[in-house]
């Protein structure tokens, strides 16, 4: 029997999501901590984690390109995110507060404007209302901007070329030290009610559906 092994989506069924869709986040982390993301609404993820050393840093990540999914169920790739508008809020407990010096960073990965490689940290306490673990986060990609202290340490963030964005969640004895805590740490963060508006905030994405064929029989 004849077979095709698919590299892109051509003529197949397509649909449309929400760029930062929780169904599409993943989480990366050295060994041996431990951590998982779950989605638990159309709009929420929840994230567990449990720490062992003074360094351990889990990473909770948004990719522009699908590498997970099968080439005809894929997202589109789109890198640019100028005009994007990110709103979540964020709960917490167990990790490092978002007020903290070491608190919670939105890494982005890409290029700059001139087609330079490089990351921008923006930390989320910036741009947070409410307390340090109970909050509303709003970003504006188009005029989001990195660095520690606003404005005095302000580092734009050029977001029209993304690799890779995800937030970095530590234990609170986190020292940097390749060390043992004194005892596992176990920490949460829920992001809810995740909302993305502007012209870049819905992505194609291919459908399950099966064309109709000539045979009459079974698409499956």
């Amino acid at each position: 029997m004849a077979y095709w092994l698919a590299s892109a989506r051509t003529v197949q069924a397509a649909g449309v999501m929400s760029r930062f869709d929780p169904a599409y986040w993943t989480v990366n982390f050295p060994r041996p901590m431990m951590a998982s993301v779950v989605t638990i609404a159309p709009d929420a993820l929840r994230v567990d984690a449990v720490f062992y050393r003074q360094n351990d840093l889990a990473g909770l990540i948004w990719e522009s390109v699908d590498r997970h999914d099968h080439p005809l169920l894929s997202y589109e790739t789109s890198r640019d995110y100028r005009g994007c508008r990110l709103r979540f809020r964020w709960q917490s407990g167990g990790v490092m507060p978002l007020d903290a010096v070491n608190g919670p960073v939105l890494t982005i990965e890409g290029r700059d404007a001139a087609g330079e490689s490089r990351a921008w940290y923006v930390r989320l306490w910036n741009y947070a209302e409410g307390t340090r673990e109970d909050c509303v986060v709003s970003l504006d990609l188009a005029t989001v901007a990195g660095g520690f202290v606003l404005p005095t340490e302000a580092d734009p963030v050029w977001a029209g070329d993304v690799d890779r964005m995800f937030v970095s969640l530590v234990p609170p004895g986190y020292t940097g030290d390749d060390a043992a805590l004194a005892v596992p740490a176990e920490g949460w963060v829920e992001l809810s009610e995740i909302a993305v508006e502007g012209p870049g905030a819905v992505l194609a994405i291919g459908d399950v559906v099966v064309p109709e064929h000539g045979l009459s029989i079974c698409s499956g």
